[in-house]
């Protein structure tokens, strides 16, 4: 049976722990599809990313482990997960449970209605955006 895996992700400034991320994602099924964060989206809650939207989109595509990759608009992840029929649902173990539900806002009862497995693979240490920022601003 083919589990369709669900990424959600603003992935800007694109570095190996994104790659570690999708590796271990695609690894759990046999189609990745990944939810760019739009650049609207992403300034409601965080800064505004370097990477316009088309740029990451364009970087997350040419990752070999992605087969299909889009940009998202809305917190709301419900119509993607219907539309694509996901199985499996992948975030970093930086966000743990019910927080990252409502981040995306789905819920408990709606994963288990729809048989979806919430996955969260480890944080691969030592790399970040905010570490590249950072280590930018300081050069």
């Amino acid at each position: 049976m083919n589990k369709n895996v669900y990424v959600i992700g603003v992935f800007d400034l694109f570095h190996r722990g994104h790659v570690e991320l999708l590796r271990r994602s695609k690894e759990l099924g046999d189609k990745l599809i990944v939810a760019i964060n739009g650049d609207e989206l992403v300034s409601k809650y965080k800064r505004k990313p370097f990477l316009s939207e088309n740029d990451r989109l364009a970087v997350v595509e040419a990752c070999k482990y992605v087969d299909e990759a889009f940009i998202i608009n809305q917190f709301d992840n419900k119509n993607a997960v219907l539309k694509y029929k996901i199985d499996i649902i992948v975030h970093g173990d930086d966000w743990v449970g019910d927080s990252y539900l409502e981040q995306i806002r789905l819920t408990k009862d709606f994963i288990e209605e729809h048989n979806i497995k919430l996955e969260f693979v480890p944080y691969t240490q030592g790399i970040s955006t905010s570490d590249l920022i950072a280590k930018i601003k300081n050069s």
